[in-house]
């Protein structure tokens, strides 16, 4: 007796989900990317800060600045290492979008101090 399998070939829908997947994990990899020069920009701006001989004292900002950015890079690598059956695609999206409000908000939450 003759037994034969048979391979599941991928339809179009998910050769199409898995591009959009793939689209939004770069997307991730590149806010991390920039958020080393979130990070540069928001010490510049601290150290800046420091050297005002107004006060020369960080203040809540500054330190909200960075934990937005700390966020930023919590978001965006959940966003691109988790796997594709744990998040859903629009909550994934949601997340890269959020990373990268997070990430222009850190310099600009800065320079408010």
């Amino acid at each position: 007796m003759r037994t034969t399998t048979t391979v599941p070939s991928s339809t179009p829908e998910q050769t199409a989900d898995r591009g959009a997947l793939l689209a939004l994990r770069l997307w991730a990899l590149g806010g991390l990317g920039l958020l080393l020069g979130g990070y540069v920009v928001t010490v510049v701006i601290a150290l800046t800060d420091a050297v005002d001989p107004a006060d020369g004292v960080a203040g809540a900002y500054i330190s909200a600045g960075f934990w937005s950015l700390h966020l930023s890079g919590l978001v965006g690598l959940a966003a691109a290492a988790l796997p594709a059956g744990s998040m859903l695609r629009g909550v994934r999206c949601g997340a890269v979008v959020a990373q990268y409000v997070l990430l222009a908000a850190g310099p600009v939450l800065a320079l408010m101090d």
